[in-house]
């Protein structure tokens, strides 16, 4: 009996130590608590739920969804409050990380907002709203109308914002979590094309952007070129880990290149431009430019591992 009590009491300590898994999180002030210790400071309880008062954990089922989004077997964590979408991803023995969902062609205002999580087969689908204007109708496959919802529009009489009932517009964008980043749901499975060697290279911006160059074979061996505002100047070769290579070459031919256009463009300035040049076995060449790195969603998850490739290089 004196074991079991000690025992329980080594195990009540440990958790206090190391902190609650994902699994433990019963309240909206642990999951804040947990946020803030393992994936950032800011991830205060007021920050994440609530500015000025605090959120009822009546709300808790509204606000946290736990649920293993890329079937690695571990739980992970959708927090859908007061701050843009929170997701993180759960790796085991406390590796985690947060995965981001922005469309930075929208105003702050138009943050997407995660309607519901789907089941599809053995895939957890992740289906998301972003309010649009009328004159994006055709940039986007997927509209949803909401009719007589109360939404914010613009008086031109009295030049000012104002709530109003109208019909509004979302984008609809259904993604699914491969590779460790969020990228488009496909309910078909991609053909592969297979890869000999890619390409990579940035151009500078109106700031720090880092300016490097990458090429990456099909054995895994990476030629590095640090050119400006990296953690290493200079070239540097060395073999890829496998995990990184298979990431990274996973999204590439997930997200189909071929079927992508040769040139994408941001509509600001002084922004960074992206260059793809992808080899396939077959002798086939794809490239892609991509002013402002925001072509699609799955390119950006590409480019974010290929980014980190370069922080990565000491």
């Amino acid at each position: 009996m004196k074991n079991t009590i000690v025992i329980g009491i080594l195990l009540l300590n440990l958790n206090f130590m190391f902190g609650q898994t994902i699994d433990e999180l019963n309240s909206n002030k642990k999951v804040a608590k947990f946020l803030e210790k393992e994936i950032n400071k800011k991830y205060t309880f007021k920050e994440v739920f609530d500015k000025e008062v605090e959120a009822d954990d009546e709300d808790f089922e509204y606000f946290v969804k736990k649920t293993d989004l890329d079937n690695n077997g571990f739980t992970d964590l959708v927090v859908n409050a007061y701050v843009p979408l929170i997701i993180v991803l759960n790796n085991g023995d406390k590796d985690f990380k947060e995965l981001n969902f922005r469309n930075t062609k929208f105003f702050s205002d138009n943050e997407p907002e995660l309607d519901s999580i789907a089941e599809i087969g053995n895939e957890k689908v992740l289906i998301f709203e972003t309010e649009i204007q009328e004159f994006d109708d055709e940039e986007y496959p997927n509209i949803k109308i909401k009719k007589n919802q109360e939404a914010l529009s613009y008086n031109s009489k009295t030049k000012e914002s104002e709530w109003t009932i109208r019909d509004v517009k979302y984008k609809v964008d259904s993604l699914t979590v491969k590779f460790g980043e969020l990228v488009e749901y496909k309910n078909i499975k991609p053909k592969v094309n297979r890869i000999k060697e890619l390409y990579f290279s940035t151009t500078g911006c109106f700031g720090s952007c880092p300016i490097f160059d990458i090429k990456l074979d099909s054995e895994r061996n990476l030629e590095y070129n640090g050119k400006k505002f990296t953690n290493h100047s200079g070239l540097k070769s060395f073999r890829l880990n496998q995990t990184d290579y298979d990431n990274v070459i996973g999204l590439i031919e997930y997200a189909e290149l071929k079927k992508l256009k040769s040139f994408y463009s941001v509509n600001w300035t002084d922004d960074q431009t992206g260059i793809l040049k992808v080899i396939y076995e077959n002798g086939e060449v794809k490239e892609i430019q991509d002013y402002g790195l925001q072509g699609t969603i799955n390119l950006k998850a590409i480019y974010k591992k290929l980014f980190e490739i370069n922080k990565n290089v000491k």
